[in-house]
């Protein structure tokens, strides 16, 4: 299978909801796109089709400085190279952009797959796993507290 991997514009919503169905979170991600505060990538087949395989973010705010994000793959396609695609695009990105080295933040315990794959991209752990809690919403409005284990790995870009 062929695909490429590119930074995502607004008409990509439809077909990112095919990934991930939540349209606020990705409206959300176009509006802080716009003002560079992330880079949003998407590996879509290179066909007529141009269907959306899966997507990540690349953090360009916050305390760990860039810091790749939510790697979200349809299952039927993974496997085939794609996150791995949408890890080095947006290493790519940082180094473009200036910066030397990459962070990233994953649960070890519910994600052990994703710990394994970014390890193989040269990520090594800079924290023990630690708890942390955070607020998240039900379809209806409601919201819950949940805690849950992360682990953070770095990489220097070359």
């Amino acid at each position: 299978m062929k695909y490429i991997i590119r930074t995502a514009v607004v008409r990509d919503i439809a077909g990112l909801r095919s990934v991930r169905n939540n349209e606020d979170l990705f409206m959300s991600y176009m509006k802080q796109q716009e003002n560079k505060e992330i880079i949003v990538a998407v590996a879509e087949t290179d066909d007529e089709d141009r269907a959306i395989l899966g997507f990540g973010v690349l953090k360009l705010q916050g305390k760990l400085v860039p810091k790749l994000s939510d790697l979200y793959v349809k299952e039927v396609y993974r496997g085939q190279g794609v996150g791995s695609a949408l890890i080095r695009y947006r290493e790519e990105c940082a180094k473009e952009l200036g910066y030397h080295e990459m962070f990233v933040s994953v649960d070890p315990v519910e994600n052990p797959k994703m710990v394994k794959l970014i390890s193989k991209h040269g990520y090594h752990a800079i924290s023990e796993p630690y708890s942390k809690q955070a607020n998240y919403y039900n379809e209806d409005g409601s919201s819950y507290e949940k805690t849950y284990t992360r682990m953070d790995l770095k990489k220097k870009l070359l």
